[in-house]
């Protein structure tokens, strides 16, 4: 069929399908398929990377969460140290107390006792003294003997000789 200026030629047609379907198939086969396998290595090497950097990321995360375990940890143990520290320097404090008190306990007996000496020492001396008076009134007496008069003299004399030592 022809119709001047327009014209449908089957012989036209099926040659330009066949051309088309050659070339769509060396493209295929040329084109399409290394760029197939270029595209599968690119998204095989991106998967690789995202695997790499999710196994980075979950590593860094183990290691965060370790680190603040060793950090709590270390808190604790600075916390138990001081608390034993000062525990410590408690019971020594009251060991070096409880030895001042003792040692003062003791200085307070020796003191006591001492007090004690003295005056026992000073009791007896007092008693020779007072005993040494009296027989050097009653000596006076028994050389003499004794008017009123004398005898209230010899009892003045003799407080008064008290007095003294006193």
């Amino acid at each position: 069929m022809k119709l001047g200026f327009l014209s449908i030629d089957i012989g036209t047609i099926l040659f330009t399908l066949c051309n088309t379907l050659i070339l769509f198939l060396a493209l295929k086969h040329f084109l399409f398929a290394p760029v197939q396998k270029i595209l599968a290595e690119r998204k095989a090497a991106v998967d690789q990377t995202l695997a790499d950097a999710e196994d980075a990321r979950s590593r860094a995360e183990a290691a965060e969460t370790e680190y603040n375990e060793k950090l709590a940890n270390a808190k604790e143990e600075s916390a138990e140290m001081l608390r034993t520290a000062a525990r410590r320097a408690q019971q020594r404090s009251d060991e070096i107390v409880a030895q001042a008190r003792e040692e003062a306990a003791g200085i307070m007996q020796q003191n006591r006792d001492e007090l004690e000496r003295e005056r026992r020492k000073a009791a007896s001396a007092l008693r020779s003294e007072i005993s040494g008076l009296a027989v050097a009134a009653a000596e006076k007496v028994v050389e003499r003997e004794i008017n009123q008069a004398d005898h209230e003299r010899l009892i003045d004399e003799f407080i008064d000789s008290v007095g003294d030592v006193q």
